[in-house]
């Protein structure tokens, strides 16, 4: 009975490890998505880095911080959904 208590607690440990490096995943394709976005809107020489992110009802928004060539760094936020991608200011007003 031991042993079986063991593989059970050993495979849901395994599983919800799986789970962990899919979302982390999930958050670097959107990161890299949402930097594509940024280099075709703002120019090759713009500099960016991640902030942070978060997941909230199947939107995971991830934070910029982004410093086009000769002009002040700004904040962005950039919003993934399975079908859209969408950038805003830190207020969320979307870019146009």
């Amino acid at each position: 009975m031991d042993k079986l208590k063991f593989v059970v607690i050993v495979g849901l440990v395994g599983l919800g490890l799986g789970v962990e490096a899919n979302a982390s995943t999930s958050v670097s394709d959107a990161y890299g998505q949402c930097k594509a976005e940024v280099l075709e809107k703002f120019g090759g020489d713009t500099r960016i880095a991640m902030k942070g992110s978060k997941k909230y009802s199947g939107t995971l928004t991830v934070k910029l911080s982004v410093v086009p060539e000769g002009a002040s760094r700004q904040r962005l936020l950039c919003k993934v959904t399975e079908d859209a991608l969408v950038l805003t200011d830190k207020e969320g007003n979307p870019l146009s």
